[in-house]
């Protein structure tokens, strides 16, 4: 019930930010990616389909291989559900988000209390890491995925340290660790390694050699999960434009230094971190803690944690390690951008802070602490303002009034209320902090003063014009929120739910071919030369114009990005008409739009198709060839992809433009065309073993416990 209590307590804190910015949970990825994409997945669950491919959302449709998606996570699935009633994209969001905000908060109290705190202190720092700077600004606010998987490590973490007490089922830490794989988050990943190797050498050194084993059986288990999200990210990897980040360099951006982390306590404090679009400055409070931990360091009865330092040593091993993560370099391998480590560092100091706060605040020498709070405070306001000397002044202030006068009457509480009495102010005080920092602190929602598009039905009332396949051509750094409110220039996935099929989308992976051929960005921003390339033939040996090999029948283009030259003076080419044209874009659509019957895009001479049906995953293909020759589809060439005509194997061409080929024989025959991510399969079976395993071992690990009892009785 109190761990429930902690969860309904983050809730309502969590609803803060939302009240004070609408779209304070609507940033970056978030608009651009998840929201509207857990839109789709929730609404083709409940018609029954669940999809790992999609080829008509082009880069972004490679489900399966996108990993973020969270399309194995169970609680994940449950949420694209929820997501899929709402109209509202922002207050989706935030619903989503808060949730895992109250689990996170629920997870670090046990984790604490795991580790000996007390109650109240367990529930100060429960409430304060949801809230820290980079999981509240940045995770919750635009990373959901990256908030997810924190949330899952930390129960992960408090179920994997209590089985291996001896006093927790293996099944439980098992089934937290797959939910941490299957947000498909390498820093999930990551966070399970660091713990099990923490806690395998705290049982090595005890010589716990069974429950040692135990350990490693539940963690291989749990990380045989992993293959199925993984695999057909690695699968894809030849194609991908991520194939190229996988380096050792330092660049700067979003790595901190110690004295951000000198200043964790001054709700102020704004980085001066290298981020997006070379700026030197934070406009998010991303390296803050919590505003007590450093100021109440002087009153904490360090002697307990000296007495409890053998039973702390996984928890301070951890602790140590996520020290050096997040002042590392900016990219080490796959890992980018250190400052995405700071909450993991910062939950282990958290639970290390309520362990030596539950000894309670020392009572002698007060003026010496008092003195010592008083520094801590005014060197935090110091490096705040240092970092920012104008434009925030009164706002530095006031945080310097708030945290001293929080302090104070926190060690005046305790004298008087004890743990209670200090508890409730510490509550209090982070719930002011929030509702403060989320009102005087800048935020721009989605960069450059943009609001993003929230309201599907308004979004749709843009794309009225629209048929068949999309194709916008348009810059980003342009456009404005009424162009994105009205629907007349989006990026990312937001029409998506509109159900408009659009080549733009949103990609992790990217596919480099396609990418380089349409100069296409992440999230399907343009160059000018892509609207040339579209008249041009495909490529060598595919004479088709690349905007008939897509079959796109609608063409949406961008003033700021072709000028008024091609948007108002030219005329559109035979075969299509101009639908639309406004200060911001002409709108052009074909005379005859293609039908949805297949995505059959050109044939070889000789080569007719006399039937076809198309599904994500599945194309059927009836054709009549007086000789051997090729089919181009208008679906990228994935790995994965397999063929057949009449039941035998044919070759699958990488084609043009990073478009799918396929090679036939002459004659009158049925091609099929199979998708099936690399991997998957052998990943399911894996992880399918592995939930068997698990559940022999808890078995085993019961039989174990109960004959210990029994022996123990006889005795």
């Amino acid at each position: 019930m109190v761990t429930l209590a902690v969860g309904v307590a983050a809730w309502v804190i969590g609803a803060i930010p939302f009240w004070r910015e609408r779209l304070f949970y609507y940033v970056g990825d978030q608009y651009e990616q998840f929201a509207p994409l857990w839109h789709v997945f929730g609404q083709r669950l409940r018609a029954g389909d669940w999809v790992t491919m999609d080829p008509a959302s082009w880069m972004g449709g490679n489900y399966a291989a996108e990993g973020l998606n969270g399309i194995w996570n169970p609680v994940s699935l449950a949420n694209f559900v929820l997501v899929s009633y709402f109209d509202d994209l922002a207050l989706a969001a935030a619903v989503v988000m808060v949730e895992f905000l109250g689990l996170l908060a629920m997870g670090a109290f046990l984790l604490a209390r795991e580790h000996g705190a007390r109650r109240w202190p367990a529930a100060v720092v429960a409430l304060a890491v949801p809230f820290s700077g980079f999981t509240l600004w940045y995770e919750a606010a635009g990373w959901p995925a990256g908030l997810m998987a924190f949330t899952w490590v930390t129960w992960f973490w408090w179920a994997a340290r209590r089985h291996a007490r001896g006093r927790l089922n293996p099944v439980v830490p098992f089934l937290a660790g797959a939910l941490v794989m299957t947000t498909g988050n390498p820093y999930g990943a990551l966070g399970m390694v660091v713990v099990l190797v923490a806690l395998g050498a705290e049982l090595l050194v005890r010589r716990r050699f069974t429950r040692l084993l135990h350990l490693v059986v539940m963690g291989a288990c749990a990380g045989l999960v992993a293959l199925p999200v993984y695999l057909p990210l690695l699968g894809a990897g030849d194609v991908s434009l991520r194939q190229d980040l996988a380096v050792l360099a330092n660049d700067t951006f979003l790595v901190p230094d110690l004295g951000d982390l000198a200043a964790a306590s001054s709700p102020t404090y704004l980085p001066s971190i290298t981020n997006w679009g070379g700026a030197l400055l934070e406009t998010q409070p991303s390296t803050y803690l919590a505003w007590f931990v450093l100021p109440l360091l002087p009153w904490l009865r360090w002697s307990r944690l000296r007495r409890r330092a053998r039973s702390l040593a996984g928890l301070l091993g951890i602790a140590g390690f996520y020290l050096l993560a997040t002042l590392a370099p900016s990219n080490l391998w796959l890992f980018r951008w250190p400052v995405r480590l700071v909450e993991y560092l910062y939950l282990a100091l958290a639970v290390l802070f309520a362990v030596v706060l539950s000894a309670g605040l020392a009572t002698d020498a007060p003026r010496r602490r008092a003195l010592g709070s008083g520094a801590i405070v005014l060197g935090g306001t110091y490096l705040a303002w240092a970092v920012r000397p104008a434009g925030l002044l009164q706002e530095h202030a006031a945080a310097l009034l708030l945290v001293a006068a929080g302090t104070a009457l926190a060690v005046v509480a305790h004298r008087r209320r004890g743990l209670p009495g200090l508890g409730a102010v510490l509550v209090a005080g982070t719930v002011a902090v929030v509702a403060f920092q989320t009102t005087v602190l800048p935020f721009r929602p989605g960069g450059f003063g943009l609001r993003p598009a929230s309201d599907l039905s308004a979004l749709a009332e843009g794309t009225t014009s629209y048929e068949g396949t999309v194709l916008q051509l348009a810059r980003h750094d342009t456009i404005t929120t009424e162009q994105m409110r009205d629907g007349e220039i989006t990026f990312g996935n937001l029409l998506r739910p509109t159900g408009t099929p659009t080549v733009a989308s949103y990609s992790g992976i990217g596919f480099q071919e396609f990418a380089d051929e349409l100069c296409v960005d992440y999230r399907g921003a343009t160059c000018p030369e892509a609207f040339e390339r579209l008249w041009q033939p495909t490529g060598p040996g595919y004479p088709v114009p690349l905007v008939d090999a897509l079959r796109v029948s609608t063409l949406v283009l961008q003033r700021d990005l072709l000028g008024d030259d091609v948007v108002d003076d030219q005329e559109p080419p035979p075969g299509w008409r101009v639908a639309e044209r406004t200060p911001v874009r002409a709108v052009w659509v074909r005379d005859q739009p293609y039908a949805d019957g297949s995505r059959v895009s050109w044939t070889s001479p000789g080569v007719e198709v006399v039937a076809g049906s198309a599904e994500e995953e599945r194309e059927v293909v009836r054709y009549r060839a007086d000789e051997a020759g090729r089919v181009l589809f208008a679906r990228l060439a994935w790995p994965g992809h397999s063929a057949t005509v009449d039941g035998e194997e044919v070759p699958v061409v990488d084609g043009p433009a990073g478009l799918l080929a396929v090679a036939v024989p002459a004659g009158e025959h049925t091609l099929v065309l199979d998708y099936a991510p690399p991997g998957l399969r052998t990943g399911a079976v894996a992880a399918a073993g592995a939930a068997l395993v698990a559940l022999v071992q808890a078995g085993l690990w019961w039989w174990q416990r109960h004959r210990g009892r029994r022996r123990l009785r006889a005795r």
